[in-house]
């Protein structure tokens, strides 16, 4: 319990981090997301994805967008996060010691589309078994968002 908080509050820096370089990137003062985003919502999850024989008959979690702000996400060196792009399911390689970060539904609002929020699925393994570890950051249920 006491490895997991201290994880939740380094990756909620890291998040902060970012959302002030986006801010800075939309031309905005770099406190502004976490301003309009109000009292935040962050939630942690652990995904456990068993291998299986047949993995073109089932998947690990079906094609999404997440709907809050970003999305940081530690996985484990199995592929199985895959990314819509262009029409085609794109596998995104895991890299060791390095976090993938999707830019979520409510900051596509707040960009006007100038950052799009990232359409992807996990998909099963034949033979070994995946873990990801996502922590979804967003607006308080009562923030305001609309494009900036």
């Amino acid at each position: 319990r006491e490895i997991a908080g201290r994880y939740a509050a380094e990756i909620r820096g890291l998040i902060l981090r970012l959302l002030a370089a986006i801010s800075e990137a939309l031309g905005l003062d770099s406190d502004y997301l976490n301003r309009i985003f109000g009292r935040h919502s962050q939630v942690m999850l652990t995904n456990y994805y068993p291998s299986c024989p047949k993995p073109d008959l089932t998947f690990g979690l079906p094609s999404h967008s997440d709907p809050d702000g970003i999305t940081v996400l530690m996985q484990s060196d199995v592929i199985g996060l895959q990314v819509l792009k262009n029409g085609n399911w794109i596998p995104v390689k895991p890299l060791a010691n390095a976090f993938v970060v999707n830019l979520a539904d409510q900051l596509q609002v707040v960009s006007n589309g100038r950052f799009r929020s990232v359409e992807h699925r996990a998909v099963t393994n034949a033979s070994t078994a995946r873990i990801s570890i996502p922590t979804f950051y967003g607006p308080s249920e009562d923030a305001f968002i609309a494009p900036a």
